[in-house]
């Protein structure tokens, strides 16, 4: 997915209510964002001196464990839980220095993260196994996940998800200059979460388990998504084929274009997401 994208994955649900330094500081206390009525409750689950949040609804197994894209929080996934709880156990969360869950030291990474999702999964007594969906860099940490701990997983659906290997692809049509500006643009982020240490990770993990795979992509273009001074062209034929690729992570993995859908899949089309969901339980 573009990178540029990194900084809007979830556009919808941006953490509105956080200032960017508040969610970077591990000693602010984070703003609580408004619930919709879809995911008001849920529980914070400590972990080892600091919590997360978490909301499960459900019942049923495998469970499914949805992971937000980079600066997204658990609503995300408001027009997925309801038909997916219908059909077995769904879980949402919010990573660290994504209110509600609390700060903690930046900067973030892939790494961190699975960290915290398998010490949450623990804490909160969620047994797996698990099908993982992950929505744009969340899909990364996904990959990470059922690269690390392979024999919890039962199935993947990566949603507008980054490559591992999209940060090389890209630099590689980019001048120093402009790698320079994308890296300082991106690294701002709320979060504080580094995709690039993330994608070198993801790069570097053993292989994904043999489970069921479904890539869902965008079928459109969202505008003003690349720099202007990229290619637009270049990139668009660059991002369409790492997500073709992704295809390929596991045998007999398959894809899917949300052809109404720019980057925003979970809110634009989540009836996709849901049948990629079902299809995978199967």
């Amino acid at each position: 997915m573009p990178r540029r994208l990194l900084l809007v994955a979830t556009a919808t649900i941006l953490l509105a209510a956080c200032s960017a330094s508040a969610a970077a500081s591990p000693t602010a206390a984070p703003a609580t964002p408004a619930a919709t009525a879809s995911l008001a409750n849920g529980i914070t689950v400590d972990i080892g001196g600091r919590s997360l949040f978490i909301y499960c609804v459900g019942t049923g197994s495998p469970t499914v464990i949805l992971e937000a894209g980079m600066t997204g929080d658990h609503r995300t996934w408001e027009n997925v839980v309801p038909d997916v709880s219908s059909k077995t156990r769904v879980c949402a969360y919010d990573r660290a220095n994504i209110a509600p869950s609390d700060p903690a030291p930046t900067p973030r990474d892939a790494t961190m993260a699975v960290a915290d999702l398998h010490a949450l999964l623990a804490a909160a007594h969620i047994d797996g196994p698990y099908v993982l969906v992950g929505f744009s860099m969340g899909g990364l940490i996904s990959q990470l996940y059922a690269a690390t701990y392979p024999g919890d997983i039962k199935g993947l659906v990566l949603v507008a998800s980054n490559h591992p290997d999209e940060n090389d692809v890209f630099d590689a049509h980019l001048t120093p200059a402009q790698i320079a500006a994308d890296k300082a643009e991106t690294m701002g982020n709320p979060e504080g979460f580094d995709p690039f240490a993330s994608f070198k990770e993801a790069q570097a993990a053993g292989p994904l388990p043999n489970v069921p795979l479904i890539v869902i992509s965008s079928g459109k273009t969202d505008p003003g998504v690349w720099p202007p001074d990229w290619d637009a062209a270049v990139f668009d034929k660059l991002s369409a084929d790492l997500q073709a690729d992704l295809v390929k992570l596991i045998p007999g993995g398959r894809q899917v274009i949300a052809t109404k859908s720019g980057h925003e899949i979970p809110r634009d089309q989540p009836e996709l997401i849901v049948d990629a969901i079902v299809a995978v339980l199967g």
